[in-house]
């Protein structure tokens, strides 16, 4: 369990706890607690269920079986990263989807792409070219730190009466560090997805 989803878990049990003790109190049969806490609590299983089908996608990604490319960016390469990251992230107001860890692993970072991913350390982010998550744009920034940078658009849509829809488009950007000495696999990576693109 992530540091970010105990909060989240405590808050749910409280929640329905709290509610059912409401229920009990008035005689009522419904209470808003419980309601709050049973929604992040019926959504769960969604996130499990990801999770689990993403097991074997990172498990052949460290294997090799499906990598297209591999490399571990260092220690102080991975703090320069970081460093670069946030000015470009300050000056064009677009923030990496990627969220570096707090401190820096000694052996440095390990970085592994595939066709349909690409795995940071521990958090895996998919590069799907199709379906509502997708990439739409690939580039290489080789000016300090290199890295590839994603611009990916996740499209949903909603029924807004009987005969309409409503689509809404939200942009999000991935950058990944590449390590100095792979630059030549970082830039097939990027052939490679321009031509998915094409």
């Amino acid at each position: 369990m992530s540091r970010a989803s105990t909060p989240r878990t405590v808050a749910t049990l409280v929640l329905v706890l709290k509610g059912m003790v409401n229920m009990r109190r008035t005689g009522k049969s419904g209470s808003p607690y419980l309601m709050l806490g049973l929604l992040p609590a019926l959504l769960s299983p969604v996130g499990f269920v990801y999770f689990l089908r993403k097991i074997p996608v990172v498990r052949d990604m460290r294997r090799g079986t499906t990598a297209i490319a591999r490399w571990t960016v260092s220690a102080d390469e991975f703090r320069r990263f970081c460093e670069r990251d946030a000015r470009i992230g300050a000056e064009s107001r677009t923030t990496n989807f990627y969220e570096p860890p707090r401190t820096v692993p000694a052996e440095g970072v390990e970085v592994i792409f595939s066709d349909d991913g690409v795995l940071i350390g521990e958090g895996y982010f998919p590069l799907s070219t199709t379906g509502a998550r997708r990439v739409h744009r690939v580039r290489s920034i080789a000016s300090g730190s290199p890295m590839i940078e994603f611009g990916t658009i996740l499209e949903t849509r909603a029924r807004t009466s009987s005969v309409t829809t409503s689509a809404v488009r939200s942009a999000a950007t991935l950058r990944v560090p590449v390590a100095t000495d792979a630059t030549v696999a970082a830039d097939n990576v990027v052939r490679r997805f321009d031509v998915a693109l094409a």
